[in-house]
C-alpha cells in the first residue's frame, strides 16, 4: 500500500507534522491504541487535514516506513571505516544504529505490532540488515585475519545481527534511550560485539570514540 506524497512545500510541512506527532504517539501506545484525534492535535492540524493525506493511521505508519527504509539504506551506503581499524569500524556502525533507534522507537514498536498481521513487514527490516551486514563484511575484509574464526564472512554476520536485533528489541519493549543511558546502551552493545567477534574490546578507546562521534553529527547521518 504506497501513501500520499505531497509535492507542494506546504504540503510536505504538514506531512512532516503528521509523521512526528505519529512517531511519538505511536512509541507511547503503538498502533492500535493509537487515536488520530490525539495525532492531529499533537501536529497541530485538522482531522480533515489528516484524511486528506492518509486514508488511517495504517497509512501513515506506511509513510513513516517508506521514509525510513529510504533514509536507512543511504545511511548502509554511507558506512565507513572511519578511522583505520575493525573496532572502528564495528563502533561506528553500532553507534549509527543506536542513533536510528533515538529517532524511530516509534516506528520500531509500530511495525512490531503490525506484522503480526502483516509478516512482510518484519521482513524489511531483516532486509536492512542483510544490506548492513553486506556492507560490513566489506569494511571487514581488510581486518578479517584478526577475526579468529574460521567462518569470519559468518560471524561478522552475526554480530550485525546483534548489533540490530538488541537495538530493534529495546524499541519494541519501548525500553529504549528513555530507561537505558544513551552512551551506556553503545558502550556495552559494542562490547559484546567485539566479543562476538572473538575480539577483546580495545583499551583506551575514548579519544577514538569521541572522533567517532563527531563524525556521525555530520548532516549525512542525520
Amino acid at each position: 500500500m504506497k501513501s500520499y506524497k505531497p509535492k507542494q512545500k506546504r504540503g510536505y510541512e504538514a506531512e512532516q507534522n503528521f509523521l512526528q506527532a505519529a512517531k511519538t504517539i505511536f512509541a507511547k501506545e503503538g498502533v492500535a491504541r493509537a487515536r488520530v484525534s490525539d495525532i492531529v492535535q499533537l501536529a497541530g492540524s485538522s482531522t480533515g487535514n489528516f484524511y486528506f493525506r492518509f486514508k488511517n493511521k495504517e497509512m501513515l505508519f506506511e509513510r513513516l516506513f517508506e521514509i525510513y527504509e529510504e533514509h536507512a539504506q543511504r545511511l548502509i551506503q554511507d558506512l565507513q571505516d572511519p578511522l583505520g581499524s575493525l573496532e572502528s569500524t564495528i563502533y561506528f556502525v553500532t553507534a549509527l544504529n543506536h542513533k536510528l533507534l533515538q529517532e524511530n522507537v516509534g516506528l520500531y514498536r509500530a511495525a512490531h505490532e503490525i506484522s503480526a498481521k502483516e509478516p512482510e513487514t518484519w521482513k524489511r527490516f531483516q532486509q536492512l540488515t542483510v544490506m548492513t551486514a553486506e556492507r560490513i563484511l566489506e569494511l571487514s575484509t581488510p581486518y578479517k585475519d584478526q577475526i579468529p574464526f574460521e567462518d569470519w564472512e559468518m560471524q561478522v554476520r552475526q554480530t550485525v545481527q546483534l548489533i540490530t536485533g538488541f537495538t530493534a528489541n529495546q524499541a519494541i519493549r519501548n525500553a529504549g534511550p528513555a530507561r537505558f543511558g544513551s552512551q551506556a546502551m553503545v558502550d556495552m552493545l559494542f562490547m559484546a560485539a567485539m566479543g562476538s567477534l572473538g575480539l577483546a574490546p580495545p583499551k583506551d578507546f575514548e579519544e577514538e570514540k569521541g572522533k567517532i562521534h563527531k563524525i556521525l553529527n555530520d548532516e549525512r547521518y542525520s
